[in-house]
């Protein structure tokens, strides 16, 4: 066999060879290729080197005494990072404004929105960190509590929500964002109980260049609708796409807002979902296709009991909602528990769960997109955390059968430390947890989860330092 490997590689070199001589003599031709970038997903922390990465940000109000909002953009490394901030604003008259940013080592930098941007009743805005590294977060501030989101990886042709709110004068409202010079054109298109509508005014709907344009669905023949889903698609054009509900009565109070989901999936999961006295949980499915598809709800992190069959089937006819209320899903343990919904029927639906528990003599709602199985993760990382000490800050879902631990570490100038208390926390298989924020070392400050296992990971962060009551969401995936 050796003279055949050596008669072999004899034969490699001499073609080699002949393609350097090749190349000497002739120019290579190399057909040009375009990336394939695939759908987009909701935020991720992305890992590997980039020129540039981009934060795009949905948006907070603005405008009135206790409207406003902030971005917290954390750097986990040991060297400092920079890039700009974009601040775009529905103001028509007022242009937008350009701001470097600079993040020491091992730290999250708070930039005010409503301060670039004093005028407008919403204001959005781009954050590009030179090199990447770094993540993005918001927080949007309201009287009526303050919720946080993170920012999307990118700028999307599509966007979806599949609840919707307008009973008893509560408000929602659609925040699109162009960062882009060119103006895009839109088509806005809402769900309810009665069918799809298209109001002709949202039909070619353009979004100028740079700038912020909100939709009150209420003013456009939404009022008073207790399902309300809604897509938002570009034939020109990218945008960002958030929802601000404020919530006044029809059994919810309080005020989210929420990115909406760039792309459908066949799957989402929730890690947080509880049941019990005086806690009203649902879930929102919009399929928003030409096909009826059979969605099969499962609740996770329950322990087994015999009366409990965990095979809801929920049938959702092509372009409608439907909604599951956990109440009536026969025998549901009471207490904490995640969710997965699935369908067979490939990137057809896309998922919300609304829960409104007590909230010392009131209630309060908060509104949370599900998460597609791909940012399953052994790492969550969050620029947000809690100013205030708390109870089950966090719910931890684990998705494979393998038992593992969890670990919460926060961001400070040693870098990111175990939090005393939360290291190696037991997670059973297939299992779930709730974790405090307690201990004064992790208040105010980024923190990170990591697991030996893939988990997904929920926050119930204050919704202020007045306001009884939490605000839900995901931290960013990686």
């Amino acid at each position: 066999m050796k003279p055949l490997r050596s008669v072999a590689g004899l034969v490699v070199a001499v073609a080699l060879a002949g393609l350097g001589i090749s190349a000497r003599d002739e120019p290579v031709v190399i057909d040009p290729t375009f990336a394939s970038l695939g759908n987009p997903t909701m935020p991720f922390v992305p890992s590997g080197s980039f020129i540039t990465s981009s934060w795009f940000c949905p948006g907070v109000p603005a405008g009135e005494s206790g409207l406003g909002g902030s971005l917290q953009v954390t750097n986990p490394s040991d060297a400092p990072i920079a890039g700009r901030i974009t601040a775009y604003t529905t103001d028509p008259d007022v242009a937008p404004v350009d701001e470097p940013i600079i993040v020491a080592p091992r730290s999250t930098s708070r930039v005010d929105l409503d301060a670039l941007q004093p005028t407008g009743t919403f204001v959005s805005a781009l954050v590009e960190i030179d090199g990447g590294g770094g993540f993005v977060e918001q927080t949007a501030e309201h009287p009526a509590g303050n919720a946080v989101s993170p920012c999307a990886n990118a700028a999307s042709s599509n966007w979806w929500f599949a609840d919707g709110f307008t009973v008893d004068d509560s408000t929602e409202r659609l925040v699109l964002t162009n960062p882009y010079p060119d103006a895009a054109i839109v088509d806005i298109r809402f769900v309810t109980a009665d069918g799809i509508r298209r109001p002709s005014r949202l039909q070619g709907y353009p979004v100028p260049g740079r700038s912020v344009q909100v939709v009150t669905l209420g003013e456009l023949g939404a009022r008073d609708e207790p399902i309300l889903a809604a897509q938002v698609s570009a034939s020109r054009g990218r945008v960002v796409v958030g929802r601000a509900q404020h919530y006044v009565g029809g059994g919810r109070l309080g005020f989210t807002m929420t990115l909406g989901a760039p792309s459908l999936n066949s799957q989402y999961y929730f890690a947080d979902g509880e049941t019990g006295e005086g806690i009203q949980e649902s879930y929102a499915i919009y399929n928003p296709t030409d096909a009826e598809v059979t969605v099969y709800a499962v609740f996770l992190g329950l322990p087994a009991t015999p009366d409990f069959t965990n095979d809801t089937e929920v049938v959702v006819p092509k372009g409608g909602v439907v909604i599951l209320d956990t109440a009536d899903v026969p025998n549901l343990p009471a207490g904490r528990h995640g969710a997965v919904f699935s369908t067979f029927a490939a990137e057809s639906i896309v998922v919300e769960r609304v829960i409104t528990r007590p909230a010392g003599d009131s209630v309060a709602t908060t509104v949370v997109m599900g998460s597609p199985p791909n940012l399953a993760s052994t790492r969550w990382s969050a620029a947000v955390g809690s100013d205030l000490a708390i109870e089950d800050a966090l719910v931890v879902l684990n998705v494979d059968s393998v038992e593992t631990t969890v670990t919460v570490s926060a961001l400070g100038p040693g870098g990111l430390v175990p939090v005393p208390g939360l290291e190696n926390i037991p997670l059973p298989a297939a299992g779930l947890i709730t974790v405090p924020f307690t201990d004064p070392s992790m208040l105010g400050k980024a923190f990170v989860v990591e697991s030996g296992q893939r988990v997904f990971v929920e926050r119930l962060l204050p919704r202020s330092a007045e306001l009884r009551g939490r605000s839900g969401s995901f931290p960013l995936a990686g």
